[in-house]
C-alpha cells in the first residue's frame, strides 16, 4: 500500500447508495476518495465535481492507479464478481455492498480470490452496526432473555412500486436481484440473524407475486432452523410502508427492536442512515415484569464504522467483522429460500452449491 495519512479508494458504480458511502467516506479521517467511475460520463461528471475527487473513463484506469489501495464496489450485484476479481487481481483491497453476489459460485470466487491476493474483503452488511441490533446481540451473550428459542424479523419497504426496466432490479433472474426484497433488504437480517444465532441448517419458504408490475416477486416469507435448534422467520416485501425490526424470544424474556424509520421520498431517506440509531427502539420484556424495559441506546454512526473498518484492516490486515465468510452465510439463506419457493421443499444449506463452510 502506498504510504500515506489516508487510506486512498476509488468508488466503483454510482447509483443511489453510493452517496451513503462517499458521505461516510467525508467523514472519516481515515479514508480518502481519489476517485470513481461509472459506465455513464455524465454521472461520473457530476460525483467527481460533488466530492473533489478524479474521474476515470474506464475500470481499466481505475486499477492502474498506484495511488489507490482500494475500491468501494456499488455496482449491480451480478458484476459484483467481475469487479471484485479483476481489483484482487491488481492488489486492491475491496469493499463491496451487500450482497456479496447473486450466486454462491460467484461469491467463493470472490472470497478466494482476494484471499490468494492477500487483501481484504468487506461486504457491506451496516444492519448488524446499528446500536440497537448491537446492543440486542450483547444482552443475548451475556443472558438477559435466558436461553433463546426463536427470533422473528422483517425488512420491507414500497421500493418496488418505484421499479422500472431500465432499472436492474426489476429483473428476478440472475442478471438481476432474484428474491426481490429478500435479496435487496431481508439479506441485512439473515446477516443479522447469523450472527446472533448462527449458522442456519434448514430453510422452507414462500415467495409470492401480488402487486407490483416488476418481473420479480414482491413478497416473501422465509423460515429456518439454526444447527442450534432456534428457529427463526424473516419475512420481506417490496409492496408494504417500510419495516425494519427484530424480535428474539427466550425462555426468561424477550427483545424487540424497531427501526421507525420515516416514509420519505427515497433520496431523502437515504440521508437518515448517518443518524439511524435516533429512530431505533429497543424494549426488553422480562417475565416477571408488566411493562416493558426501553433500552437506553447510544447514537453510532454505522456507515462510518464500517469504512474506518475497511481502512483499519487495510493498514493492519486483521479480518473484518463483516468478511466474505459472514457475507456467504447471509447469501446461502437466502438461495435456499430461492430453491424452497421453486421446490415447495425444505432446502439444507448443505446442499447448494458452493456453499459456505463453517469450519
Amino acid at each position: 500500500m502506498v504510504k500515506q495519512d489516508k487510506v486512498r479508494v476509488a468508488l466503483i458504480g454510482i447509483g443511489s447508495w453510493s452517496a451513503v458511502i462517499a458521505n461516510a467516506v467525508q467523514r472519516s479521517s481515515r479514508l480518502e476518495l481519489a476517485t470513481c467511475y461509472s459506465r455513464t460520463p455524465e454521472k461520473r461528471a457530476a460525483f467527481s465535481k460533488k466530492y473533489g475527487c478524479d474521474q476515470e473513463k474506464s475500470f481499466e484506469d481505475v486499477l492502474k492507479r498506484t495511488d489507490v489501495d482500494g475500491v468501494l464496489i456499488t455496482t449491480p450485484n451480478a458484476v459484483h464478481a467481475e469487479h471484485a476479481l479483476a481489483a484482487a487481481q491488481q492488489g486492491k483491497h475491496v469493499y463491496v455492498e451487500k450482497p456479496i453476489a447473486n450466486t454462491m459460485s460467484d461469491g467463493r470466487k470472490m472470497v478466494e480470490a482476494c484471499r490468494e491476493a492477500g487483501v481484504v474483503l468487506l461486504v457491506g452488511h451496516d444492519m448488524r452496526r446499528l446500536a440497537g441490533f448491537r446492543k440486542m446481540k450483547e444482552l443475548i451473550d451475556q443472558g438477559a432473555i435466558g436461553k433463546p428459542v426463536m427470533v422473528e424479523s422483517n425488512f420491507s419497504a414500497r421500493l418496488g412500486f418505484e421499479l422500472t426496466p431500465d432499472k436492474w432490479r426489476w429483473y428476478g433472474d440472475e442478471s438481476g436481484c432474484p428474491a426481490g426484497a429478500l435479496m435487496t433488504m431481508g439479506i441485512h437480517h439473515a446477516d443479522t440473524l447469523n450472527h446472533f444465532f448462527g449458522p442456519v441448517k434448514k430453510v422452507f419458504s414462500f415467495f409470492s407475486k401480488l402487486y407490483i408490475p416488476a418481473d420479480v416477486e414482491d413478497a416473501e416469507m422465509t423460515t429456518f432452523q439454526f444447527e442450534s435448534g432456534v428457529l427463526g422467520h424473516l419475512g420481506s416485501t417490496y409492496a408494504s410502508p417500510r419495516a425494519n425490526w427484530i424480535r428474539v424470544y427466550g425462555t426468561d424474556a424477550h427483545l424487540i427492536c424497531n427501526l421507525s424509520l420515516p416514509n420519505l421520498p427515497f433520496d431523502e431517506y437515504l440521508k437518515v442512515w448517518s443518524v439511524v440509531d435516533k429512530y431505533t427502539c429497543l424494549q426488553l420484556f422480562d417475565k416477571g415484569k408488566d411493562e416493558p424495559e426501553t433500552v437506553p441506546l447510544p447514537i453510532g454512526d454505522p456507515i462510518l464504522e464500517e469504512v474506518d473498518e475497511f481502512a483499519d484492516c487495510i493498514r493492519t490486515g486483521r479480518r473484518p467483522e463483516t468478511d466474505g465468510e459472514a457475507a456467504l452465510a447471509a447469501l446461502a439463506l437466502v438461495r435456499a429460500a430461492i430453491d424452497s419457493a421453486r421446490t415447495d421443499a425444505p432446502v439444507d444449506l448443505k446442499s447448494l452449491k458452493g456453499a459456505v463452510n463453517h469450519e
